[in-house]
């Protein structure tokens, strides 16, 4: 029995779908998200492998892309934002990357995150329009993945992920392409607002491309800018 047929045998996919669904139901806002984070934590992993999440190989094998120096990797500083419970540090670190600092609402995200022993700084914060208890300039890459969608990270966002990467870095995002035309703070706002940024200088799009399951059935969209 393959692991998918093991997990749609224990009713995972189903509960996977429930929870998923309270995570971007709309009008639940941040918080009470969050707190949905919180509460399935220890479940999260399964819940991603049920649906064979390709998001966190997928944001490290493009990060891998941008340093393929082996010698470089293990030099690179990058903050994984929505690190959740740690999936994307893991697959970077396969890679060779050494430092990278994780950031996520949820606390008991980040305490499954911090057992594996993967990242070195953790920031238990929102990513909105405040700024963050980080220097500028502090990264060479940010990394988003499965952290945009409705109760998630927010446009105004944009504007501390730039802040927060050194003149020349990236910012690699992978999230689903239909996020873009349902969620409500995008509407209209989020792709104006990257394309005013880069008409204004502040980074430039190196990639934009489409991508079949992301997770099970859903599009993937995978974004890439480097910081001017």
């Amino acid at each position: 029995m393959s692991r998918l047929t093991e997990y749609d045998a224990q009713g995972i996919v189903a509960e996977a779908q429930q929870v998923i669904n309270r995570y971007l139901q709309p009008g639940l806002g941040a918080e009470l998200s969050t707190k949905t984070y919180d509460d399935t934590s220890e479940k999260y992993d399964d819940y991603c492998a049920a649906f064979e999440h390709l998001g966190p190989a997928k944001t490290a094998e493009i990060a891998g892309s941008l340093y393929p120096d082996p010698k470089q990797r293990e030099t690179v500083r990058i903050l994984d934002v929505a690190a959740g419970t740690g999936m994307v540090g893991v697959e970077l670190q396969k890679l060779g990357f050494r430092h990278m600092d994780a950031l996520d609402p949820s606390r008991a995200m980040l305490d499954v995150a911090k057992s594996r022993g993967v990242y070195i700084s953790f920031f238990c914060n929102y990513i909105d329009d405040k700024q963050l208890p980080i220097d500028e300039n502090t990264y060479d890459c940010l990394t988003v993945s499965g952290g945009m969608g409705e109760n998630q990270i927010p446009c105004c966002a944009l504007h501390e992920m730039i802040r927060l990467v050194k003149p020349g870095g990236y910012i690699v995002n992978v999230t689903r392409q239909e996020h873009l035309k349902n969620c409500s703070d995008y509407i209209g706002r989020l792709e104006p607002l990257m394309e005013q940024l880069e008409q204004e200088g502040k980074w430039k799009q190196i990639t934009r491309a489409n991508f079949p399951n992301l997770l099970r059935g859903k599009e993937g969209l995978l974004l890439v800018h480097q910081v001017l």
